[in-house]
């Protein structure tokens, strides 16, 4: 099987294993979080981000020496949850992990920038939420060996990390990806995508440091960002809701389920503004952005995009068999991370059994799919 399967199978084990440490409590909630982002999400994304630069440059696909991009990640990521388990001491493995990261992030940067000057005609605007992206996911990083120059700003330092790694390196990543692969779910194109990619990364890139600034040092910096960042997946959400209605209204296929991630996310602002007023608690934020946003994303993701990943090349009756087989009940799934996120970030942890029943569905039409790699 290839790598880029591998990762988003890791990524959906991984997410739903952190849920499970969180319902038990035998973790503490940063290791939680580091075993949700590190183990799953940083790699996956870094792999997807390599899968995707040559579609967006028109180049070739990307070399194989490049897996050791979100292998790094991942080995990262199994220091700091070890340290955090007690088996290494948490300071050296913090900067071994940040080490791992940081290299990783760079090499996938400085690719990114030789294709884009050797693209044929001008990369897909995408491409630039990428980069920035991994400019967040560097920024954010360096904010671990800051923690052990200046303990006394231990606390913001780890909101800034938090909160910058979250909103932009994956949610910046997630929005940009979203507009070309929801036109590519729904069977249809989506003339004003490049045009919005360009005019609103400005707007979430500045949101998102606004927001991780705000959140550390100068709340009312966040609001702010809050309301800049929330300008990309509202223009996006209202062009969805015109053309293709039909897609992402329904109970099954990746549409519903990636169109239902970004209202995830929309929400996830909604109760971060409800934090900053005292409304609600801060830290069940974590697991609500893993089951609202990214539980319905790197499923819906997946429904789409496995049957290309298994067998490249032109698009056949196999493929659109084991898409329909991956995509059943999709809404229904989304529709239950969703609500079972938004109830976590809100303070209701009960939120975690709707969340666990959409993956128990997802897992099961995985299963049930799997007389389609057969034939």
């Amino acid at each position: 099987m290839p790598a880029l399967p591998l990762f988003a199978i890791n990524a959906i084990v991984i997410m739903a294993a952190a849920l499970a440490f969180w319902l038990s409590g035998d973790l503490a909630p940063q290791a939680i979080a580091h075993i949700a982002f590190g183990l799953g999400i940083l790699p996956l994304i870094l792999a997807a981000i390599t899968y995707f630069v040559p579609v967006l440059t028109r180049s070739a696909g990307a070399p194989p020496q490049l897996l050791a991009v979100p292998l790094a990640a991942w080995l990262g990521a199994v220091c700091i949850v070890a340290a955090f388990a007690g088996a290494f001491d948490l300071t050296a493995a913090s900067h071994a992990a940040f080490t791992l990261a940081a290299a990783a992030a760079i090499v996938l940067l400085l690719w990114i920038v030789r294709r884009a000057r050797s693209a044929v005609g001008s990369p897909h605007p995408c491409l630039n939420w990428y980069l920035a992206a991994l400019a967040c996911l560097i920024l954010a990083l360096l904010a671990v060996p800051a923690m052990a120059l200046w303990p006394a700003q231990r606390a913001p330092l780890r909101l800034f990390h938090l909160h910058l790694n979250l909103l932009g390196f994956v949610s910046l990543t997630a929005l940009g990806t979203l507009q070309v692969l929801l036109p590519t779910a729904a069977g249809r194109s989506d003339p004003a995508a490049a045009r919005r990619l360009s005019s609103d990364l400005k707007f979430a890139l500045a949101g998102a440091l606004l927001i991780a600034g705000g959140a550390a040092f100068a709340k009312p910096l966040a609001l702010l960002g809050v309301a800049l960042f929330a300008i990309a997946p509202l223009r996006m959400g209202s062009a969805w809701t015109r053309l293709f209605a039909d897609r992402i209204f329904r109970l099954y296929g990746a549409a519903s389920s990636l169109a239902l991630a970004a209202l995830g996310l929309l929400g996830l602002l909604a109760a971060g503004l409800a934090h900053a007023y005292g409304m609600i608690p801060g830290r069940p934020a974590i697991g609500g952005f893993v089951v609202a946003f990214l539980l319905p994303l790197v499923s819906g993701a997946a429904t789409q995009l496995f049957p290309v990943w298994l067998r490249p090349g032109p698009q056949g009756a196999w493929h659109s068999s084991l898409r329909d087989a991956l995509g059943r009940l999709a809404g229904v799934r989304a529709l239950l991370m969703v609500g079972g996120g938004i109830a976590i970030a809100c303070g209701w942890p009960q939120g975690f059994w709707p969340a666990f029943a959409g993956v128990a569905i997802f897992a099961l039409c995985a299963l049930t799919s799997g007389k389609n790699l057969r034939h």
